[in-house]
């Protein structure tokens, strides 16, 4: 455990030799032993347990920092953290509304006080309860050169923030490492910020967020956006005050960061029917957000559900496009285990990538029962229901 004292050696010059040398050594965990061997030869043991701690945290890192070879962490406040691509994109909608004073609560380690400490002509002040994660935010705003008041402060009492009228707001998501669901549950609970009155308001929320605990909030008139970065969802955020709308929004990044959002317009999803040449698979945030309908006249066209409770969407023509991957349908039928093979071998398919939804059976199950030799083609095959019943999709490869 990293106590202030020694996340101060950490920081001084001998520790950032020391992590610097361990950048540069085999960290995998089957190396542990000889790592800390060699480390404790010169070091006290929880020196040399923190520094490895840390340095793994930043190879972790680096996939969401810029210059995470530089930055501190926690266990947890690296899994809780944002990359820089989705706070970036976060900070820019506190911009767009003209916030020029903004407060980062429950700023942890800082990786959201950087995002909006980097907005040109904006004034930071990141609260938290955790002197030692105030300590590693100070050091971790110096690595990129910017700057911002850190307040030390429970945000169940009363916040010391005297005319700040924006807020960001990011709640612990988890309990004994594990992480929580509801919205009740968050470190402090969502409800804590009726207490307060800043003019635009942002919270970061799990991506699997109940939206029926939500309904108190969007129905005073905040609404949630969606955000998925390289397909994958990140997270929800829900925009209160200035910053409220209606509805859910899906905002799709790519991997530099740019990105755009779907609004809703109130289109009815696609009907149901049959498929047809072309399966696409909407975004992760364009599925939570339920815009199906927006999704298909974004594209200009006519497009069907597969199944009344299943996303994946058909048309007749392909189009490429950042809301949704495509592929092109070889074949269907009802699934039936032998029915499928006989296809697959008659394509000469000898190699199959499974994809599922709605489907109870393991990818991993079907590719053994289907016994393909490896040899010749490769194919996806899509497990899901059609027109209520257990349906499967033989499809080439995206693009083809």
């Amino acid at each position: 455990m990293v106590d202030i004292s020694l996340f101060g050696w950490l920081a001084g010059p001998d520790g950032r030799a020391l992590l610097a040398r361990l950048a540069a050594a085999d960290l995998r965990e089957s190396n542990t032993l000889a790592l800390l061997t060699d480390l404790r030869r010169d070091l006290p043991p929880d020196v040399a347990g923190a520094a490895l701690t840390l340095a793994r945290l930043r190879q972790r890192a680096a996939d969401k920092f810029s210059r995470a070879d530089a930055l501190f962490f926690t266990p947890d406040a690296l899994e809780q953290a944002s990359g820089e691509a989705v706070s970036g994109w976060r900070a820019r909608r506190f911009a767009a509304g003209g916030c020029t004073r903004i407060a980062d609560l429950a700023c942890s380690v800082g990786g959201d006080t950087l995002a909006l400490a980097g907005l040109p002509g904006v004034s930071v002040v990141g609260l938290d309860r955790d002197a030692l994660r105030l300590h590693l935010a100070r050091a971790n705003l110096a690595a990129y050169g910017r700057g911002a008041d850190l307040v030390q402060a429970d945000l169940r009492d009363p916040l010391p923030l005297a005319g700040v009228p924006a807020a960001f707001f990011d709640p612990a998501r988890r309990e004994a490492g594990r992480r929580v669901f509801s919205v009740h549950d968050y470190t402090p609970p969502l409800a804590v910020i009726e207490r307060w009155h800043f003019r635009a308001l942002g919270v970061k929320l799990s991506p699997g967020v109940n939206l029926d605990e939500l309904e108190p909030y969007t129905r005073a008139g905040a609404g949630v956006e969606f955000i998925s970065h390289d397909g994958d969802l990140k997270e929800a955020v829900l925009w209160a005050g200035d910053l409220g709308f209606g509805g859910r929004w899906a905002s799709v990044l790519a991997g530099d960061g740019s990105g755009a959002t779907l609004l809703p317009q109130n289109i009815p999803a696609p009907p149901v029917d049959r498929p047809r040449a072309y399966l696409y698979e909407p975004d992760p945030a364009v599925i939570r957000a339920g815009l199906l309908g927006e999704l298909a006249a974004e594209l200009e066209l006519a497009m069907a559900r597969l199944d009344e409770s299943i996303a994946y969407l058909t048309a007749d023509e392909a189009i490429p496009s950042r809301w949704a991957r495509v592929w092109p349908v070889l074949d269907w039928m009802p699934f039936q285990l032998k029915r499928l093979r006989a296809a697959l071998r008659a394509r000469g398919v000898g190699r199959v990538t499974v994809k599922k939804r709605g489907s109870a059976i393991a990818p991993e199950e079907l590719i053994r029962r289907l016994k393909l030799d490896g040899d010749g083609a490769a194919a996806v095959v899509v497990l899901t229901r059609i027109a209520g019943q257990p349906g499967v999709l033989i499809c080439g490869e995206p693009g083809t």
